[in-house]
């Protein structure tokens, strides 16, 4: 058996969630996986409740059990399974990344080095693991760190055994009571398709604010329906800051983020895009998303500095800015809508 083995990481474009940034972390260390990455990851969905806000990506993720196909075949384990045939769960992990095999589990942040709750309260979140080191005894993982910045930290052996048994999950179904190892499926990730068709049929709904349920609904339990789709989480987070502002709700800035995270995303998904020859955006409908990308990172700078100072006047700012942000974000995707379907009236000619 090695002594010390790294599993290839990449750093992630989108690093908002643990249920997106670790398994993004593995697919973007492989050609083949990248083309389904930009093929997806274009439509946005609110949910939640005043007290816990979520603004998220409505694409697949292993950790609901939904398939991505790079992945597939990805077992999920229960806690109480792996705790019955693997006594030390240490050995369990060091196994698993022999045989190739990434690790995301939950443990608790007390014995997290670097994280918010390291040596200061107990706090079950998920941690990313793909390397040991027997020499020194080390894990080597990711996580969200004291910064709420997605990260790189080591764990000691027994820290990370303590952190795994040191908390119960509140019953067998809750999300915390599952470990998920991810290896890349090498015939099905050479058989994924870059598709435009689709990348366009998303932002279509994107910017109509519609809801993009139509294959999903098929195989999902029934819940609470999402609070909005698309573009309206501009308005709805401009009711949030409203609502803060009168002291009725906790703003949180993650939504912030990830409005920025997303035009990003956007912007590299076009550059790959030209790269691999698939689709070139025109020049002036590139620079508007890279214009709309610059204002939504003002947004989330001004969301931090709110925080971090508690003045108004940031929030002011904020909530001056959405709408017009929300406004110069729906005539660039217009563009773009128009240059694709005159591209494709042209090929048909």
């Amino acid at each position: 058996m090695a002594a010390r083995k790294l599993l290839p990481i990449a750093e992630p474009d989108i690093a908002s969630y643990g249920h997106f940034a670790f398994f993004l972390s593995v697919l973007y260390t492989d050609a083949d996986a990248m083309r389904w990455v930009y093929s997806n990851f274009v439509q946005l969905l609110m949910r939640g409740s005043d007290s816990d806000m979520m603004v998220d990506y409505y694409t697949s993720n292993p950790d609901d059990h939904h398939l991505v196909p790079s992945l597939a075949g990805s077992p999920r384990l229960a806690r109480k399974m792996i705790q019955r045939y693997f006594p030390r769960f240490a050995d369990f992990v060091r196994n698993s990344i022999e045989d190739g095999y990434y690790v995301t589990t939950f443990a608790d942040d007390f014995y997290i080095p670097g994280t918010v709750g390291y040596q200061n309260r107990s706090n079950p979140h998920s941690i990313f693991i793909y390397g040991f080191d027997d020499e020194n005894r080390t894990f080597h993982a990711s996580a969200f760190l004291s910064n709420q910045r997605y990260g790189g930290t080591t764990v000691c052996y027994d820290d990370l055994e303590k952190a795994f048994h040191g908390f119960e999950p509140p019953d067998e179904y809750h999300y915390t009571a599952y470990t998920h190892l991810y290896k890349l499926n090498e015939r099905r990730k050479s058989v994924c398709d870059f598709n435009v068709p689709w990348l366009m049929e998303q932002l279509e709904d994107y910017r109509l604010a519609k809801p993009s349920n139509r294959v999903q609904e098929l195989y999902e339990v029934s819940s609470s329906p999402p609070l909005a789709w698309g573009m309206d989480i501009y308005d709805f987070l401009l009711l949030q800051i409203e609502r803060h502002a009168a002291r009725e709700i906790y703003l949180d800035h993650r939504p912030f983020y990830v409005l920025w995270e997303h035009k990003r995303m956007m912007n590299r998904r076009f550059a790959y895009m030209e790269r691999q020859g698939y689709y070139v955006v025109s020049p002036e409908a590139a620079e508007g998303y890279r214009s709309v990308e610059r204002s939504a990172l003002l947004n989330r700078n001004l969301m931090l500095k709110y925080w971090m100072t508690l003045d108004n006047r940031y929030l002011e700012q904020l909530a001056e800015r959405l709408i017009p942000l929300k406004a110069e974000e729906a005539l660039v995707i217009e563009r773009l809508l128009d240059e694709y379907a005159t591209s494709l009236r042209t090929k048909e000619e």
